[in-house]
């Protein structure tokens, strides 16, 4: 229990860190690209704010599941972890699609200015802003799926930022040759180029929450951890390979197993004894397992 509850303290921890850096970006980014007046600047600002919303609901969305069960939830409020990431996939698309929208009508509109020195040292400082805290929140508990939501954005950030420096050079260039006119499309081009490169970001979140709302199976290092700890209980009891189904949604691994046993071989205290045994071979996972392990004669009450 102890490794389950430093896990969640660590998980908001981290969470309130990226918070604050989250929403200093924020500010800065609205304001520098207020300043400038360069839509990918801007972009920058807005997905950092919605990042800053969203880590702002993820924190405590930690807390909330962290809770425990209760008489009106007695399976907990661990499903709101995968809609909350849901939401995070689904608001960070629509802010792309609009970027992208917007952008299409400025380079169809002839362009914009833009200094370009000024985009270099913005795309710098987040960069490296980003990849610390990337890294930081990225190492804390690779376990912890709202810190590998909250890690793929600053990833995202990152990679985006570093982008903004590299066009800009590029606009500072072409400045410097026939193409001059060509740097008043960088800015849009850029904010198209970060738009489909931040795509896959939203669709892995989303694609991460579906799996769990749908009650599909855990990744397969979990899997595999369990099927050792099976594979121990069954070395213990002699016992033959069970039927075996497995979930997890937000922190809690849901488990159901059932063994085939001869006739008048067991009874309730040797079955408790194979379920503590599981218990305790799964006690090293940062989860709360949920187990349902069963012995039976009857081949028709397999799962």
């Amino acid at each position: 229990m102890g490794s389950r509850e430093d896990s969640a303290t660590r998980e908001r921890t981290a969470l309130r860190y990226s918070l604050v850096v989250a929403t200093a970006l924020a500010v800065l980014a609205a304001f520098w690209g207020w300043i400038s007046q360069s839509q990918v600047i801007l972009l920058d600002g807005v997905y950092a704010l919605i990042g800053m919303v969203l880590t702002a609901l993820s924190l405590r969305v930690s807390r909330i599941a962290d809770s425990g069960p209760t008489a009106r939830f007695p399976f907990g409020k661990e499903a709101l972890i995968p809609v909350v990431i849901a939401v995070q996939g689904m608001a960070l698309l629509a802010t792309l699609a609009y970027a992208a929208v917007e952008a299409v009508r400025v380079i169809l509109a002839g362009g914009a200015d833009v200094t370009a020195g000024s985009l270099v040292a913005y795309g710098a400082v987040s960069a490296v802003v980003s990849i610390i805290i990337w890294r930081y929140v990225g190492q804390v508990d690779r376990t912890s799926d709202l810190l590998v939501a909250e890690a793929r954005q600053w990833g995202a950030s990152a990679a985006f930022s570093a982008l903004v420096a590299v066009g800009a050079v590029v606009a500072m260039i072409l400045g410097r040759t026939d193409f001059s006119d060509a740097d008043r499309y960088v800015d849009s081009v850029l904010v198209l180029l970060g738009c489909a490169m931040l795509v896959p970001q939203p669709y892995a979140l989303l694609r991460t929450a579906l799996i769990e709302l749908l009650e599909g199976a855990p990744g397969e290092n979990v899997q595999a951890r369990v099927h050792e700890a099976i594979t121990a209980v069954r070395d213990e009891f002699g016992l033959d390979e069970p039927t075996l189904t497995m979930s997890k949604v937000g922190r809690k691994l849901y488990i159901e197993a059932t063994f085939m046993v001869a006739p008048h071989s067991w009874d309730i205290d040797g079955e408790d004894a194979v379920r503590r045994s599981f218990a305790t071979s799964l006690a090293d996972l940062p989860y709360e397992p949920w187990l349902n392990i069963e012995l039976t004669t009857d081949p028709a009450l397999m799962l």
